[in-house]
């Protein structure tokens, strides 16, 4: 196995830097493919101690902005790889990988299940619906790509992938504001859940890293539920941990007393990510400044504090009380039909 990286964006070179070090720590048998285009000289001097790691500096054929895992995939097969594991730049992995993907064959496609998150349930193979395909499954829920594993076994859907990535209606939602896009064009994600519901691809054996157990999905208030926090303390250890939606790196500036209450919510909720406290063992190893792994108010120093920087104690309060209002809700709309 071959983990594969890609990213173009120069901005993403602490979560890469950060992908590496916990790759290194947990998995370092393994060796490393990082397509990054705007690699500095500075970044393969601190590179160079991690002879696992290959470096592409150009970019792959055809790919695009995020669209770029099936393109990055296939390359690897072209260069005879056989079974290669993809991991997005925004995932820290946190425990010994072998746990999440103990008993494959090479029959098997491992990816992640979504956050939860109301738009991306998948009610009736709807996705695959929306692209015209006959419908061979039903998923429980939208899968995502953060993880995704593939062999030679799969190469027919590799190739279908990126063919629909390419695609002039695909590429056309992709100029839209992400919240404007059809549902089954939102993402790469969304292609790759319609085919694997269709006809055409019901066959594939799937191996889904579940949210929590497997993975950490932080994305919104229901990001990390107080099951998962429970879960995490009585021993089961997630390997991976995604940071969807606001990036922690990107967010270096402090607050002030004239910031909205919605941008002190923000910071409040970087602060207290996983991904944020599990990247504080790696800060001297990144060798550049961190401002982003410090606190932002008094807030969250005081979560950090009462959960002994312990992940899934910090913040667990709030997610005790999001969970409170979600289930509420969904009671409140399941007696109003």
């Amino acid at each position: 196995m071959i983990v594969c990286i890609a990213e173009d964006r120069e901005g993403f070179l602490p979560s890469i830097k950060l992908l590496i070090l916990s790759l290194a720590e947990h998995c370092p048998q393994l060796e490393i493919y990082l397509v990054f285009p705007p690699a500095s000289a500075e970044f393969r001097d601190w590179l160079a101690q991690y002879p696992k790691v290959t470096l592409r500096s150009e970019p792959l054929p055809t790919a695009y902005g995020v669209n770029v895992k099936p393109q990055a995939i296939l390359h690897l097969f072209d260069a005879g790889c056989d079974d290669v594991l993809w991991i997005d730049s925004d995932i820290i992995v946190t425990d010994d990988m072998a746990h999440a993907l103990a008993g494959l064959d090479e029959r098997a496609l491992v990816i992640t299940e979504e956050a939860l998150w109301t738009p991306y349930r998948d009610p009736d193979a709807l996705r695959a619906r929306l692209w015209g395909f006959p419908v061979g499954r039903t998923l429980p829920f939208a899968l995502n790509t953060g993880v995704v594993r593939m062999t030679r076994a799969h190469l027919a859907l590799a190739l279908r992938w990126r063919e629909l990535l390419e695609s002039e209606a695909y590429r056309n939602a992709q100029a839209q504001d992400w919240r404007s896009r059809p549902l089954h064009m939102i993402s790469d994600q969304d292609v790759l859940t319609a085919l694997l519901a269709s006809t055409e691809f019901a066959d594939v054996p799937l191996k889904i890293l579940g949210r929590g157990r497997d993975i950490v999905q932080y994305f919104g208030p229901y990001g990390y539920t107080l099951r998962e926090r429970l879960m995490h303390i009585m021993g089961r250890k997630p390997a991976f941990v995604h940071s969807q939606g606001p990036k922690p790196w990107l967010m270096t500036g402090r607050g002030n007393a004239r910031r909205s209450l919605k941008a002190y919510f923000c910071d409040l909720y970087l602060d207290l990510s996983p991904y944020t406290l599990a990247a504080r063992k790696y800060r001297r190893d990144l060798r550049e400044p961190s401002p982003w792994m410090a606190t932002r108010s008094r807030s969250a120093f005081m979560l950090r504090l009462l959960g002994l920087w312990y992940v899934p104690l910090v913040g667990l309060p709030i997610a005790a009380l999001a969970d409170a209002y979600r289930l509420s809700k969904q009671l409140f709309e399941t007696r109003s039909t």
